[in-house]
């Protein structure tokens, strides 16, 4: 029979099912880790390369509202760690993102031709994730996760 009275906006904890109590620690723990985060990044004219911890954060999962001061091409992000995710949502149409071989920092994206530019428009979204890297000197690469191209 259909409760019309629930759901209300205001439930004891330990009236939730027990999978909605579990799902909501586990949240918790990620968002109060510190390894979420976002930035607001403009690129300066000329930039080609991004630095984890300079540019961009550390965050293991980080939006970035981007924008360019001039048209760039970026090629690649140095001293990510594996398994770092980055969201770059970008609000103008001055960023290129370079495709690149599986190595030293570089983008590796999944959309044909091989080793051509993703030339990025307002509110289009890209996320790559980090694979090899040690946070160091081996930059391993950025694999694209999926795009979503703005078509408002």
């Amino acid at each position: 029979m259909l409760d019309t009275s629930k759901p209300t906006d205001q439930v004891m904890v330990s009236e939730l099912p027990e999978y909605i109590r579990e799902d909501r620690v586990a949240i918790n723990a990620v968002s109060s880790s510190g390894n979420v985060g976002s930035t607001n990044l403009t690129i300066p004219a000329g930039t080609t390369t991004l630095t984890v911890g300079s540019e961009v954060g550390s965050f293991g999962y980080e939006t970035i509202v981007v924008d360019a001061a001039a048209a760039v091409n970026i090629s690649k992000i140095l001293g990510g760690t594996e398994g770092q995710v980055k969201v770059f949502i970008f609000q103008d149409n001055n960023i290129s993102i370079v495709d690149g071989a599986a190595s030293g920092g570089n983008f590796y994206l999944n959309h044909l031709p091989a080793l051509s530019s993703f030339a990025a428009q307002i509110n289009d979204i890209l996320a790559v994730v980090n694979i090899g890297g040690d946070g160091g000197t081996t930059y391993g690469y950025w694999k694209e996760l999926y795009r979503t191209l703005a078509v408002k």
